[in-house]
């Protein structure tokens, strides 16, 4: 490995201890290097806070004179909760500014490279970018589409079930993956349900034995009866709880007496109230949707073709029967196949999980 990639690497490890943190921004990473050696670190603030660049530049202070600044983003030029960190980056005196990749994000989009270049500073762009595009898909389709990057899990058995003949789906995989699936719940903004898996697991749906902070929770369901459920009635005073209902009254939102979200999507159609929903979720800053299940749900999903990214959970077992994990109402033929793009494997104890992007993106 290079020294500009290695680097870079230290960069985007940064941005990954914030990620989660930060939404509805990026999680971003920056190393300053001084004669080969890095003097100083910085990464993105939850909203509302200093960015990655700022920090790292208090911290290396007048040393910043001459130095190289590596950042897994490029630094916005306009004015939000913040001011420019391009303008920051210039006045710190940088003799080379190091860049992941692009900001999508219309309000920069190529404005801070430009303005940094034009301050005399060298700009070079692209390294690490896969990494780095992958660390924040969600930002990237949320601030492009104003709809949450929707990942969908699934934990199933090598002949495809998600639970046995019985209804009983735990536990399906191992500690290590569950462990894992605590880290993705920890990465995203929302987690979701539908009534089935409400219902027969009662899911908490916080992260546990992880560091991270809970997402808000969401149940699909059609009517709000669903509020008599544990889950609704124990849920912490300081975490959103949100039940999104599916049926014909007025698109609105509600708050109940024990501070339950019910958001009425206008539609009991379930595609529809689906379609209407992602759009609400934008609206309120949501920019990544973990949907754990049921089959129905994520079934829906994919039929609206709303899903993201796959994480598919394979533990080496066999039932013969039982709830499949996936039912379309209308099956793809073999030529016309759901693709993941980009597939990654990787081990957890004794189960096999697979991840990708949905080809339609």
């Amino acid at each position: 490995m290079d020294a500009i990639t290695m680097y870079m690497n230290a960069a985007l490890d940064s941005a990954r201890t914030v990620k989660g943190f930060t939404a509805p921004n990026p999680a971003v990473g920056a190393v300053i290097v001084r004669d080969g050696v890095i003097i100083a670190t910085g990464s993105t603030s939850p909203a509302g806070g200093d960015h990655a660049e700022i920090h790292a530049i208090r911290a290396a202070g007048e040393n910043c004179r001459g130095a190289e600044l590596y950042v897994t983003l490029e630094p916005c030029s306009h004015w939000g909760k913040t001011p420019p960190c391009s303008e920051a980056v210039i006045a710190a005196g940088f003799s080379k500014v190091i860049i992941a990749m692009e900001d999508p994000n219309p309000l920069v989009s190529g404005r801070g490279t430009s303005q940094i270049r034009a301050a005399g500073i060298e700009v070079i762009t692209g390294i690490c970018e896969t990494e780095a595009h992958q660390l924040n898909e969600d930002f990237f389709y949320y601030i492009t589409h104003k709809k949450p990057w929707v990942t969908v899990k699934l934990a199933m058995t090598l002949d495809g079930r998600v639970a046995d003949s019985k209804g009983s789906s735990q536990w399906i995989t191992g500690p290590e993956s569950r462990r894992f699936v605590h880290e993705l719940r920890a990465k995203h903004t929302a987690i979701g349900v539908g009534r089935g898996t409400l219902e027969t697991d009662n899911p908490q749906l916080t992260v546990r034995g992880v560091e991270g902070k809970n997402p808000i929770r969401i149940a699909f369901v059609s009517d709000a009866t669903a509020g008599k459920a544990t889950w609704f009635r124990d849920h912490a005073r300081d975490e959103r709880t949100i039940m999104v209902i599916s049926d014909t009254s007025n698109q609105r939102i509600e708050t109940a007496s024990d501070g339950v979200e019910l958001w009425f999507t206008g539609s009991a159609s379930h595609l529809e109230s689906l379609d209407r929903f992602l759009t609400m979720a934008g609206e309120q800053e949501i920019d990544s949707l973990f949907v754990e299940g049921g089959s129905g749900l994520v079934s829906t999903f994919l039929e609206l073709r709303a899903v993201n990214r796959f994480y598919l959970f394979y533990a080496p077992k066999l039932l013969g029967g039982g709830t499949d994990g996936l039912v379309l109402a209308e099956p793809h033929p073999m030529n016309q196949p759901i693709a993941l793009d980009n597939p990654q494997w990787h081990q957890f104890g004794n189960d096999m999980m697979i991840t990708g992007v949905a080809s339609w993106l």
